[in-house]
């Protein structure tokens, strides 16, 4: 009976022994180098008594594998790397030929508001000059202004009346016609060339108190520069006039009654020429 249960007792304990340790260390191996969920496509290895041999030359295996992965990694980082740098440089000489062309087109913007600049000035010049000779040309004229038309009429006549009122009968009168767009509701301008200035001069300065009561009145035959320059200031010499101050355009320009060119705050004269 004892002897039946040392027995027993022998098997039992034989069972319940752990594993070998080389069974041990592969199995750890085995776990630590290949994941989970590639450990079941992997064939197994069952290392026993003598197998160090066998499970050094796996692992050799494995470490070479993954040396390799390693290396094939690393040429192809290299590769994009090298691919990288090349368009970097490609980028880079792009960008300096874009460089020098910015350079050379900002130069050439430079040179062309220059020459614009230039022939602004140039284009004032000529425009001030062509004002003035324009000017010139209208020095003996005068514009007849609200008078009513009438079929058949002889401007002429008209104008030797208007200027008789006016308080200068001897004017020397030239020609006489109706100038100006048709406008419905108006009646056009009668332009007058006098033969001499100073019946013009006699007449602008006469007219104001003589044609007070009159449907009609009398002013300067202008050019359109001076007719913009003259109304531009329109506002400002009606308050002046209303003050006290009196001014006269002549010239292209707003003066004084000495001849003086009044300066106004709100703007500098528009190709006056003076």
């Amino acid at each position: 009976m004892a002897s039946t249960r040392a027995k027993t007792g022998r098997k039992t304990k034989q069972a319940a022994d752990p594993p070998s340790d080389g069974a041990s260390v592969a199995g750890t191996l085995d776990s630590l180098l290949v994941p989970r969920d590639t450990q079941q496509t992997m064939p197994s290895f069952e290392f026993g008594k003598g197998s160090q041999q066998e499970m050094s030359a796996n692992i050799e295996a494995l470490v070479e594998g993954a040396l390799q992965k390693l290396k094939e990694l690393q040429n192809d980082f290299l590769n994009v790397r090298s691919v990288q740098e090349m368009q970097i440089k490609e980028l880079q000489r792009s960008n300096e030929t874009l460089a020098k062309r910015c350079t050379g087109l900002a130069e050439r913007c430079t040179n062309l508001e220059t020459k614009v600049l230039l022939l602004e000035r140039r284009d004032e010049t000529y425009t001030s000059e062509l004002n003035r000779l324009e000017r010139f040309s209208r020095r003996d004229n005068l514009r007849i202004v609200g008078y009513k038309a009438e079929e058949g009429e002889d401007c002429v006549e008209i104008a030797k009346k208007a200027f008789q009122k006016a308080g200068v009968p001897d004017a020397k009168i030239e020609r006489a016609h109706r100038d100006g767009r048709i406008t419905p509701g108006r009646d056009r301008h009668i332009l007058v060339k006098l033969s001499n200035y100073q019946d013009k001069i006699s007449l602008l300065k006469n007219s104001r108190p003589r044609l007070a009561g009159e449907q009609f009145f009398l002013v300067d035959d202008l050019t359109p520069v001076d007719l913009k320059e003259k109304q531009k200031h329109s506002a400002e010499v009606a308050a002046l006039y209303r003050k006290g101050t009196r001014l006269r355009f002549r010239g292209g320009l707003w003066r004084t009654r000495d001849g003086r060119r009044y300066h106004f705050a709100s703007s500098d004269t528009f190709l006056t020429g003076n």
